[in-house]
């Protein structure tokens, strides 16, 4: 095919074509695909007894006017903004306000073993934390998540980092090491450990382009494997005492290892080298296992006003007993600890009935679908595989506060996300939709030549 520099050339008009489209990473597709077509005319007008000069105006003419083209290339190329899910998660946050509103006037200066100006101040605190996510989630937004790809290796070691610096000299709450206080904010550095390894585990485990996926060249490779992605994490969550992080955590990796890596032998790997350190625990430490026995069993006692059990009872009663409509707009209820964080849920519905719980649960479940739904439609699987981890965790959190409010499963330190104070953990959530939408954003906008087939 002639390729001159002329007005009439086909370069000049696929040039001309993509000077229109702002997306300049489809630039190439874009030149293949026409390029491709317009050889498929020119060849049809040549096989007809026509000049190359002639073929080639014919064909040129044949695509339409280059502006035009290149007009509506660019429409089908621009970002995609997921309005209903963003609107969904202001909705649930707007929940969360109103409800953290209530919690204020009810417990403000009562004796919920909290201080009285803790309560006084949950409206403001909620709607601070809610900012500055917001803003984070905005900037994460227009972030090009494929940057990071290339600093997985680094992500994960300098989470490993944080965590063992944590371990040391982080701040104790409830019992639990997890916390890096600067000035008056405590950060959950171990829940912040649960995304930033699933992000880095993404470009880790796509950066394996040299070896055939579901298989490992040796044994040593298997091992390798099951240290970084499964040993490494598991010891490090099991010093911090931070089970449910874990459990996130490894739901994320088995979503990766099913649908990204094909890794079979090393979800067994995994599996096997989990059991070792169960058993290495029961047998080394005895104190820990028993006490989490304890609260295993205690979670089935009903009479223990300190136990599980109790708690699970009293938050049952609070579903059972509220109705319809609630007991009313802020509502005390002493019976049922962390209602701003672990058990908001079971607040909402014993304060505004069981209505309102209907419909925040269909938002959850709504959330949860369109989630999924615009993740699934994306075809770069590195984009894929950030957003479904990050989902996982999220989902998580979600389903689990809604059972241990509904009695089903033991209640744990999960908040609601995006409706529970959260503190520096709904600052988290807010930062992970951020990537999510970020990654539904770019849809149109990444380079078939450069993405990997998703099996």
């Amino acid at each position: 095919m002639s390729r001159n520099n002329s007005p009439g050339s086909v370069d000049s008009f696929v040039e001309q074509v993509c000077s229109h489209v702002k997306a300049k990473d489809v630039h190439p597709d874009i030149q293949l695909e026409m390029k491709s077509h317009l050889e498929d005319l020119m060849e049809d007008k040549l096989s007809e007894g026509l000049s190359q000069e002639e073929a080639t105006h014919q064909a040129l003419a044949q695509m339409g006017n280059p502006d035009q083209i290149g007009k509506q290339l660019h429409t089908a190329h621009k970002p995609v903004m997921e309005w209903s899910l963003a609107v969904i998660v202001a909705v649930m946050v707007g929940i969360g306000l109103v409800v953290m509103y209530a919690l204020q006037i009810a417990y403000s200066g009562q004796a919920s073993g909290q201080p009285s100006d803790f309560y006084g101040h949950l409206l403001f605190n909620k709607a601070f934390f809610s900012g500055i996510g917001v803003l984070l989630l905005v900037a994460i937004y227009f972030l090009d998540y494929r940057k990071i790809r290339k600093y997985s290796w680094h992500l994960y070691f300098v989470t490993i980092t944080l965590m063992l610096v944590c371990s040391v000299v982080g701040t104790e709450i409830n019992g639990a090491k997890r916390w890096i206080a600067v000035g008056g904010f405590a950060f959950d550095i171990y829940a912040l450990s649960t995304y930033l390894f699933l992000i880095a585990a993404s470009g880790m485990l796509l950066g394996r382009k040299k070896m055939k996926r579901g298989t490992f060249r040796n044994v040593g490779e298997l091992i390798k494997m099951t240290l970084i992605y499964v040993v490494v994490p598991a010891l490090l969550y099991m010093k911090g005492n931070s089970f449910f992080d874990f459990i996130g955590y490894g739901l994320g990796l088995f979503i990766l290892l099913i649908f990204i890596a094909k890794a079979y032998k090393l979800i067994f790997a995994g599996m096997a080298s989990l059991l070792v350190i169960v058993i290495g625990s029961m047998l080394t430490m005895e104190f820990r296992v028993q006490n989490a026995l304890e609260r295993y069993v205690s979670f089935f006692m009903w009479t223990d006003p300190e136990g599980l059990g109790y708690q699970r009872q009293n938050a049952i009663d609070a579903v059972l007993n509220a109705g319809m409509w609630g007991h009313g707009f802020g509502v005390l209820n002493e019976k049922i600890r962390y209602l701003h964080s672990d058990m908001v849920f079971s607040y909402i519905i014993y304060s505004f009935g069981w209505v309102f719980g209907s419909i925040l649960l269909l938002f959850t479940i709504l959330f949860l679908f369109k989630s999924y739904s615009a993740i699934r439609g994306l075809k770069d699987s590195y984009a894929k595989a950030i957003g479904f981890s990050l989902l996982s965790i999220i989902g998580f959190r979600f389903i689990w506060n809604i059972l241990m409010t509904l009695g089903i499963v033991p209640i744990a330190s999960l908040n609601m996300p995006f409706v529970s104070y959260g503190g520096s953990g709904g600052i988290l959530e807010l930062m992970a939709m951020g990537m999510i939408l970020s990654v539904c954003r770019r849809r149109n906008m990444v380079s078939q030549l450069d993405r990997e087939v998703w099996m």
